[in-house]
């Protein structure tokens, strides 16, 4: 998986501070030449306590504290360079913060936590994991805890990294950053459980205190103030619980947005505030695309659909609001009236994107100050790509809240880090422009603020009291440019790209970029730190070592529990039981930004995977909820297959399966979206030929029915394919759906008794398949035939399936063929996407390649059928890899691979 590509020797630049480039302007009023500069009209700063656990110096958790303000004493400025950068092989989640304590840098990876000496980036020490690490860790009293996808939160020296205890007590893995306060440690899983453990060196360290169960997984690390712990889970509600023993302080109402999930809330004064994602899927019906833009379709993005209603009326380059005068918090900023994102929020309160609740109840936070008698919020539009959550604000040094906002109306428009205090209209606005669409994340140190963009297009910092500010690298000064072979990991970046979108870490089948989740610069120690491109990097004042070389990764050092065939059972049952609760459901609702895809865009569109999914599962069932999923299926096969075989179950009915509240204007489009005979998509087919291998499973629960099933069967079949072999070649899912309905076909008939009657078909189905399974052996190839790089960039965006697409609707039959004649390249391909995707099996994962932000859902499926059914993995290997629903109820991929897991040897 390594790009064995000899690294430059390091060329040392000195900061040349200059302008901020395309994307970065000066403030106004700002001379703007770059240099390291103050004014003294700033006006004293007030420097917020730190909180419990924090550490004066350092950077000892996510977001720097407790509270999660993400600003620490230290401020780092002045004429800064590359000290050193060591690039690693093991891939860096985007989202994780470097942690800085005791002299030491913290990096979490896909194969472990790493501790380099902070002064030259030597390798301290490492501990090295079988699964990825979740987030960053948290160091304490010379303890690093750290939670990992293998269910075990360790608690390691952190000198030397012995290992002192780990607690495996969860039932999923862990994607949060543990909080420790007062000798306990907080942690969210997966499993939907806040734990709290005895820290290192109390009487019941490495034991389990007390938990707390939420309604869905917890991806969200917590945050602590006056004895409470406050977090929000995918259930969408938030909760504030006692530190001491978990009792439940309050529960929200229901959240909007589509989850929360990579980040943290913000304590701010006696408020906590949670950024969350946008809650419609881009260019997708329902989703923006169901809102008519003014050329009468529909909107592609969020931030089109933002711009058009809070300009509205106002000309291209206008800013949000007027200039208002005497406002002495801000520093001598400019302030602008915030009247009109206020005014949209009244409106259309369920497109708020940073939510402030009251630390005492829950209750969330407005107030009215144009007195029209109706609920105003904080004034932020969303910024970040085409998916994901937004990235929380930061509490500045002088009690300000600052998080990145929308600010001047353009074709894609135009934003500013920007100041707010409680109960204001109007913002502040800060230095260092740039577009809406592209995620940022923002720090703070002493007086001034970090800030740096997605794809390593530029980084900087400016006072927030003067006019101070400089920047590190920019579009016409890249990090590229000044440390040559930094991105040694990441693969198809032509020389020259500023963009980055088409590029990705690994090999040439990578699927995570980073133009979505973000992680800023840390101060500590004089220097300031980051991870770009999968490299460790430190500015610094000094000339330092420069580059060094590639972290190898090394085998694991642990493994994972097994959960027992009773656990899974557990597990399998109670997925099925919120199902047949529910009764009929309408497809998944997810947000995967870009994805073009056509109806794999709705999950679970298909009603033959409810049938092939129930069946799967039903042997593994207690008998009297066999007997309840036995009428489901009936319940669904009348809906949906007999007399009339539907392609797409259609919107318009059935319960929902995702926990968010749907906007209303999805919510009302939906009603408009019923079942349909055909797919409309740009797959090859009008009915999924996968449905006759899910009607063939049906048959087998109801051998009396197989008459009727094969009859109806029989009035869609299409044999030869209605698509060209290059088609199929090119794009392996179809190929996969195609085989496997053949396959189902021709069981079906058997089982239907019309083997003789219908002798002819049965021969000419027989020869397509053999020749399509044929086709499948000679024509696999772990590179995904999409490439970007190299001037290749007009599919890049399909190569969102780099992993899935050889496994996409692979069933056994298939899977046994594949394993006699392709198997040593099933090894090697599946061995490589494991490497360059080492989370694929996390769903909802946010590392997605190109603007998309968050990761299809069909990546773990995908993966672990190649596994079961090809590779034939035992269940213990299967079982490392089990993660939780992507949705409340009724996600099939999960309860498909429960049923392998069971069934592996």
């Amino acid at each position: 998986m390594k790009k064995r590509v000899m690294l430059i020797v390091f060329v040392l630049l000195t900061n040349l501070l200059t302008p901020w480039s395309r994307v970065f302007s000066a403030p106004l009023g700002d001379s703007g030449d770059g240099v390291d500069q103050d004014d003294s009209s700033g006006t004293r700063s007030f420097l917020p306590v730190v909180g419990a656990g924090a550490q004066a110096s350092g950077w000892n958790m996510t977001a720097g504290n407790p509270e999660r303000t993400s600003w620490t004493t230290e401020e780092v400025t002045g004429m800064l360079r590359v000290e050193w950068y060591r690039p690693i092989e093991a891939y860096i989640p985007q989202n994780a913060q470097l942690i800085a304590a005791n002299g030491l840098i913290f990096v979490p990876t896909s194969r472990g936590l790493y501790a380099l000496n902070a002064a030259n980036g030597d390798l301290a020490w490492r501990f090295d994991t079988a699964l990825p690490i979740g987030n960053s860790p948290t160091v304490v009293n010379g303890v690093v805890y750290v939670g990992g996808y293998d269910r075990q939160l360790y608690a390691l020296r952190a000198s030397d990294g012995a290992l002192l205890w780990a607690f495996g007590g969860a039932g999923a893995g862990y994607s949060t950053n543990p909080l420790v306060v007062n000798g306990r440690v907080f942690a969210g899983n997966r499993d939907g459980f806040l734990y709290a453990i005895g820290a290192h060196g109390t009487p019941q360290q490495g034991q389990l205190l007390w938990r707390y169960q939420t309604g869905g997984l917890i991806d969200l690390s917590a945050a602590y103030k006056d004895g409470v712990v406050f977090f929000a889970a995918n259930d969408n509600y938030a909760y504030a619980l006692r530190a001491s023993d978990g009792g439940l302080v309050w529960k929200s109402a229901k959240l909007p947005g589509d989850g929360y999930q990579s980040y943290w809330p913000v304590i701010y004064q006696d408020k906590v505030i949670f950024a969350a994602a946008a809650a419609y899927r881009t260019g997708l019906n329902p989703g923006t695309a169901s809102i008519l833009s003014p050329d009468g379709t529909g909107y592609g993005k969020i931030y089109d659909l933002e711009r058009d209603e809070i300009f509205a009326g106002v000309p291209q380059g206008a800013l949000i609001g007027d200039e208002v005068t005497g406002q002495e918090w801000a520093n001598g900023k400019q302030v602008l009236d915030a009247s009109r994102i206020l005014e949209y929020h009244e409106a259309k309160p369920w497109r708020r994107v940073l939510i402030v609740l009251n630390q005492r109840d829950g209750s969330e936070y407005t107030f009215d100050s144009d007195g029209d008698g109706r609920a105003e919020y904080l004034p932020a539009a969303m910024w970040g790509t085409h998916s994901g959550n937004r990235y929380p604000p930061i509490v500045g040094s002088d009690g300000t809240l600052y998080f990145s906002n929308i600010f001047q109306n353009q074709s894609i428009p135009q934003g500013r880090v920007m100041g707010w205090r409680l109960g204001l209209d109007v913002l502040s606005q800060l230095m260092a422009q740039g577009a809406v669409d592209e995620p940022q994340a923002i720090s703070g140190g002493g007086n001034v603020l970090y800030r740096v963009i997605c794809c390593d297009r530029a980084g900087g910092y400016f006072s927030i009291n003067s006019r101070r500010s400089g920047t590190f690298w920019t579009y016409s000064n890249p990090l590229s440019a000044q440390i040559p072979g930094y991105d040694v990991m990441w693969y198809g970046v032509d020389p020259g790209d500023s963009e980055r979108l088409h590029g990705n870490y690994g090999t040439q089948n990578g699927i995570y970029n980073n133009h979505g989740d973000q992680n800023p610069l840390i101060p500590y120690n004089g220097r300031l730190y980051i991870h770009r491109s999968n490299t460790v990097i430190a500015y610094g004042p000094g000339s330092g070592p420069g580059a060094r070389p590639l972290l190898e990764a090394a085998p694991p050092s642990t493994q994972p529990p097994t959960p027992t065939v009773e656990d899974l059972k557990a597990r399998l049952e109670a997925e099925i039981q919120k199902m047949i609760a529910a009764g009929l459901l309408r497809p998944g609702y997810y947000n995967n930004g870009q994805f073009p895809y056509g109806e794999y865009t709705n999950y679970f569109e298909n009603p033959g995977e409810t049938l092939y999914t129930v069946a799967l599962a039903l042997p593994h069932l207690n008998p009297t909820l066999q007997q309840q999923a036995r009428e489901y299926l009936r319940m669904v096969f009348a809906a949906y297959f007999d007399p009339v075989l539907y392609a797409r179950i259609g919107w318009k009915d059935g319960a929902p399966r995702e926990a968010m509240p749907l906007p209303p204007e999805v919510a009302q489009a939906m009603t408009t979206l019923g079942k349909t005979q055909n797919t409309e998509s740009r797959t090859s087919w009008d009915y999924p030929p996968f449905n006759f291998y899910a009607m063939w499973k049906y048959a087998q629960v109801f051998p009396s029915d197989a008459g009727r099933v094969y009859d109806l069967a029989k009035t869609k079949l299409q044999v030869p394919p209605p698509a060209d072999d290059a088609l199929l070649q090119r794009e392996a899912f179809e190929l996969n759906a195609y085989i496997a309905g053949y396959i189902g076909f021709l069981n079906l008939q058997e089982l239907a008794g019309r083997s003789g009657a219908d002798g002819s078909l049965r021969a000419q189905v027989t020869a397509e398949l053999n020749r399509l399974q044929q086709m499948r052996a000679a024509t696999f190839s772990k590179d995904a035939p999409w490439l970007s790089g190299n001037g290749q960039t007009a599919s890049y965006h399909l190569r969102v399936f780099n992993i899935s697409h050889n496994f996409i609707d692979l069933v056994p039959e298939l899977g046994n063929y594949l394993n006699q004649h392709v198997l040593a390249k099933v090894q090697e391909a599946v061995s490589e996407y494991n490497d360059t995707a080492p989370y694929w099996f996390v769903t909802r994962y946010n590392a997605v390649i190109n603007e998309g932000g968050r990761q299809n859902l069909y990546d773990p499926p995908a993966l672990m059928k190649a596994k079961a059914y090809i590779l034939k993995q035992s269940r213990s290997e299967l079982a490392k890899y089990l993660d939780v629903p992507a949705f409340e109820r009724g996600d099939l991929y999960y309860i498909q691979n429960l049923v392998m897991v069971i069934e592996a040897p």
